[in-house]
């Protein structure tokens, strides 16, 4: 499994243990007759003095063996540099947000540690005008709020945000005055990060809240001006997911709700023009569809001229496009128009109309063995064109935007694993797409890395797809190898540009991404099959795509590392647990790893049509077979283990990776070190560029000093563009 750290300190493994002894009293539960055993109890408690102290050592710990990774100022200059061309998470502009003349869009300009909100006029005199209409870092220099989410009101004249600080998921929402900048109303204290919904005359918006210690969500409805705690419930659920939109027009109000993430939904439609069923304080709402128990999702969209759609998954896995008549909106009444060929997914929809015809069309998009198409079809679902998409092979479009009304256009964004996101406009009057940034430049073939697409057995016999990202020079070897996969929420693990996927092949590694099930890979079977009491096979997946790797020649288990955040962090650390002789380093970030106690910490209650519940004893069975935290092994050989997080974590809870850390700590007897590095004041997601770029250039020189990658000499080519794509 390799030698030690060149340079690092002896004995590494273990963290000293000098705390009172009452905070190492093992803990154990009793659940369904199941005795589980909680030595690491104590670490919950965030403002625990005992708590602070062992994370102190951990500090020092890290600081000794940081220096050993004599890589990471290679990968800090590169990712820096990288990272300044964007990234599937950072991207350097956002399609538009179009409210009559204006465009609102996020920037991030070279070198910013932010992206600002920007409002563009195309009405201005001598042709467009831009301008910062929200900086995160003009609010708080420090770096320590972050805009996360905005919507401008139907008429663009006012603009709704909602900015979040040190890491908290707790926003606060204000209303500004587009012309001015300046604050009109708020705040708002939501709870939770709330969708917008703006009335079509400006005087107020619907928006979701939870309350703390609350069982419920509730929709309500804020008059510009008014008391927040006098507003209105229009809509209160037990289920966790709540969201609201209404029509351009303001006539149409949905709400949908939802027990989990990516989960079967429930969709409600009241119509705010029918005076006589009620008001907007205390609209008619009626249950149009009724998936949260199926389970099966469903989204009611508006078109130009009144025209209701829908998109959804029931009795269509990979998805169908539906015509809705107003009249009669109830699911049992749509009328299919639109379905994926057998072998794609549908991904998107959005309906505008042609400027020529003046006849309404649906631009959807759809995903084939990762290549992302577009084609226009009419209202009665007959595919008019195939409308050419940026990229060659594999690749992403996502965030189709089109504005209210005939304009005619949609804007997207699209990547791959090695092109920067950059925004297209498809024009239907035209007929085809238009780079609104500047497209990424290729650089020549010879220093392109190489994707290629592979499939594998699972060990039921399973294929799964698996995607390489490789130096462009031949192998004459097995290489360093970096894997990974995420496998949860029905989420696609899609073609996107990633800086850190670009420093690691740059730097002469195999990155390797796995398609597990859990995913949305294949549409919603693809999901069920690697969810509740079925989520082992996301984690049997994962393992066969490291032996596949092994068995490949493409690399061996002292040069295989594998890295993973929340959710695919969850899957690195299941695989450390249960193989780890299989692999030479891991980093684990932000995961939940104590799956009995998930739901006490942040939003895990959210997650329990995922992973099930510990008080159902077949759940309990279930998640105790692959719980990381309990599936700890003392006397194991386990890896080298970086296991990253935040101090506070609001999302999954912090305690996660320190009990995970305590545990691997005692149990490993190998001599590779077992680290723990945590950051304050950055949650489970925003982080500034640079303190992106330290966690980045930590995790990827931490795997290569374990795995034997050594960067070239030099500086590396800095364009970070260009692929060329086979298959195999």
């Amino acid at each position: 499994m390799g030698s030690p750290v060149p340079g690092g300190p002896s004995s590494p493994c273990h963290a000293p243990w000098a705390y009172p002894a009452a905070c190492r009293l093992p803990v154990e539960d009793e659940l369904h007759g199941r005795r589980v055993p909680d030595p690491y109890r104590w670490l919950e408690n965030d403002e625990d003095a005992a708590c602070g102290r062992w994370l102190a050592e951990q500090e020092r710990l890290l600081a000794a063996h940081v220096p050993s990774w004599s890589s990471r100022p290679y990968f800090r200059a590169l990712l820096g540099e990288l990272q300044e061309l964007g990234g599937v998470l950072t991207p350097v502009a956002t399609p538009p947000v179009c409210r009559g003349t204006l465009r609102f869009f996020l920037r991030r300009e070279g070198g910013a540690e932010l992206p600002v909100l920007v409002v563009a006029d195309a009405a201005q005199p001598g042709g467009e005008d831009e301008r910062v209409l929200v900086d995160p870092l003009a609010i708080d220099p420090a770096g320590l709020s972050f805009l996360t989410s905005w919507r401008p009101s139907w008429t663009g004249r006012l603009l709704a945000c909602q900015l979040t600080h040190r890491g908290g998921e707790s926003p606060e929402l204000r209303v500004l005055d587009v012309a001015s900048g300046q604050v009109v109303d708020g705040a708002l204290r939501p709870g939770r990060p709330t969708p917008v919904a703006w009335l079509p005359d400006d005087r107020g918006f619907y928006y979701t809240t939870h309350r703390a210690g609350s069982a419920s969500r509730s929709v309500r409805l804020h008059r510009l001006g008014s008391d927040p705690d006098g507003d209105p419930v229009v809509f209160d659920t037990a289920h966790q997911h709540l969201s609201v939109a209404i029509s351009p027009d303001g006539r149409w109000l949905t709400i949908s709700s939802a027990a989990g993430a990516l989960s079967g939904n429930d969709l409600h439609l009241a119509d705010l023009s029918d005076t006589a069923a009620g008001s907007p304080e205390a609209p008619e709402l009626r249950l149009i569809h009724q998936g949260a128990q199926e389970p099966t999702s469903a989204l009611l969209k508006f078109g130009p001229r009144g025209m209701l759609y829908a998109v959804t998954d029931a009795e269509a896995p990979r998805g169908r496009v539906c015509s809705v008549n107003p009249a009669d909106p109830h699911r049992t009444s749509w009328i299919t128009v639109i379905t994926p060929e057998p072998d794609a997914l549908l991904t998107s929809c959005t309906a505008l109309t042609d400027p020529a015809s003046q006849e309404l069309r649906l631009l959807v998009g759809t995903t084939r063995a990762g290549a992302a198409g577009l084609a226009v079809h009419d209202t009665a679902g007959r595919k008019l064109a195939d409308v050419p998409t940026p990229g060659a092979g594999s690749g992403t479009i996502s965030n189709l935007s089109a504005p209210p009304g005939d304009t005619g256009q949609v804007w997207f964004t699209y990547t791959d694993f090695v092109t920067p996101p950059a925004v297209y406009r498809f024009c239907a009057r035209q007929g085809h797409c238009v780079a609104q940034e500047p497209a990424p430049a290729a650089t020549p073939p010879h220093a392109a890395p190489v994707v290629r697409q592979l499939t594998y057995r699972s060990e039921d016999g399973t294929p799964v797809g698996l995607y390489l990202i490789e130096p462009p020079e031949p192998a004459t070897g097995p290489r360093p190898t970096l894997l990974t996969a995420y496998g949860g929420f029905g989420a696609l693990a899609a073609p996107a540009y990633s800086p850190t996927i670009m420093a690691w092949a740059r730097a002469g590694g195999t990155y390797a991404i796995a398609g597990v099930r859990g995913g949305g890979e294949h549409g919603t079977h693809w999901h069920a099959a690697g969810s509740g009491i079925n989520k082992p096979a996301c984690f049997a997946d994962f393992a066969a795509a490291a032996r596949h790797l092994i068995d490949e020649g493409i690399t061996t288990p002292d040069r295989l590392a594998i890295k993973g955040a929340s959710h695919s962090g969850l899957a690195v650390a299941v695989a450390i647990t249960r193989t780890p002789h299989c692999y030479a380093a891991a980093v684990c970030s932000d995961a939940p790893t104590d799956m009995i106690r998930y739901p006490r910490f942040g939003i895990g209650p959210m997650w329990e049509p995922e992973f099930g519940t510990p008080d159902n004893p077949e759940h309990l069975d279930v998640l105790l077979s692959y719980s990381p935290y309990h599936q700890v092994k003392p006397g194991t050989r386990y890896p080298a283990l970086l296991l990253t997080g935040a101090r506070v974590d609001p999302r999954v809870g912090a305690a996660h990776m320190r009990k995970f850390t305590a545990a691997l700590q005692h149990a490993t007897t190998s001599n590779r070190p077992v680290l723990l590095r945590t950051e304050a004041d950055v949650g489970h997601g925003f982080r500034t560029a640079s303190r992106w770029a330290d966690l980045a250039a930590d995790t990827l020189a931490f795997c290569a000093t374990h795995t034997g990658l050594t960067p070239p000499e030099g500086q590396p080519d800095k364009t970070g563009r260009g692929c060329a794509v086979r298959e195999a």
